[in-house]
């Protein structure tokens, strides 16, 4: 009697792992978000080029800095491209300038997918690139097949490509371009500025006269100094978030020459493991991101308490070139 009540038992557990097998491959538990099929993004960029004010009427630049740019659609950076990781992005690049433009995609891996070829001034390119590698990727002008590239950078033809992976966490976002300006104007503090445009024998030298914050100097600095204040832009925009709300910003660094040693002022930014294949410990926080010239990076990070932190770039002399932004966290 008693093997045959052990049998039983047996025969029961067997049925019931059969059982919970065929339901595990039957009705696979759906997961936190669901997938994203993959699309075709269409995209229309315009290159052209005109006059911008690179920097807002202050103290240390009398009636602003005009500058001669290069831009696409208009803008100093131009359009954010967000994709998700499979998508096919299809690129419409029209010349609507008087000089020979192109396009170079950094998220693209192939001369098919990442270059464009050169586009004549009337004319129009179509092509495709797959986005195959999540991630923070610039695209940019490479002039005339690379010749005047420093050119077409520094006077403004650059944007982003986001590639989000599958099932990424919501979060508040933030895009942050930094991008250095050689002007012929030699734009200096104190100095009225007249029309700039682009010094190579300032880019061959390295020395930028402004560090533009998503194509401005300045735009999101109102001031620096307490008891002796310094006025830099009355009307600066400033980014809020929650106290430890999840966001992401996403930092490029056009360049065309500086890497940007990215800091939080009061914060800390999670370390970067990409690249860290061999899954080496690595402590979990650290203060400063590099960021080298032609690349973008992705930060996530919850502010744990209020107050005012400063996104900079930790090479000193570059706030008084107008590199920076201001977060302010608060419980609201």
């Amino acid at each position: 009697m008693e093997g045959i009540v052990k049998g039983w038992i047996i025969s029961v557990i067997a049925i019931a792992v059969i059982l919970l097998a065929f339901l595990s491959i039957s009705y696979p538990q759906p997961s936190a978000k669901e997938t994203v099929e993959p699309r075709t993004v269409e995209v229309l960029l315009l290159a052209g080029e005109g006059v911008q004010k690179i920097a807002p009427d202050n103290d240390l630049y009398p009636g602003g800095v005009m500058y001669s740019t290069m831009t696409f659609n208009g803008t100093i950076p131009g359009p954010v491209i967000s994709v998700n990781q499979g998508d096919i992005l299809k690129i419409t690049l029209r010349n609507d300038g008087s000089t020979v433009h192109s396009l170079n995609l950094h998220a693209g891996f192939g001369p098919s997918q990442a270059l464009s070829s050169i586009v004549l001034p009337g004319e129009s390119r179509t092509w495709t690139m797959k986005a195959d590698y999540p991630g923070a990727f610039l695209y940019h002008c490479d002039g005339d097949n690379l010749n005047g590239i420093w050119e077409h950078i520094a006077s403004g033809m650059y944007g982003g490509i986001v590639v989000r992976p599958p099932q990424e966490e919501p979060a508040k976002e933030f895009y942050v371009f930094f991008s250095e300006v050689y002007s012929s104007d030699d734009s200096q503090p104190n100095k009225t500025s007249k029309l700039g445009s682009f010094d190579f024998e300032k880019f061959m030298d390295g020395k930028p006269d402004l560090i533009l914050t998503n194509g401005m100097a300045f735009r999101y600095i109102p001031w620096i100094g307490e008891s002796a204040k310094v006025m830099l832009n009355p009307d600066a925009e400033e980014f809020h978030v929650k106290i430890d709300e999840l966001t992401r910003w996403y930092i490029f660094n056009a360049g065309p020459r500086s890497s940007v040693a990215f800091n939080f002022g009061a914060g800390m930014i999670p370390v970067d493991e990409v690249g860290n294949e061999d899954k080496i410990e690595l402590p979990a926080y650290d203060e400063i991101r590099n960021i080298p010239p032609g690349s973008g990076t992705v930060v996530e990070i919850a502010f744990p308490e209020k107050g005012t932190y400063f996104g900079n770039n930790h090479d000193i002399g570059s706030l008084l070139k107008g590199a920076g932004f201001v977060v302010n966290v608060d419980d609201e």
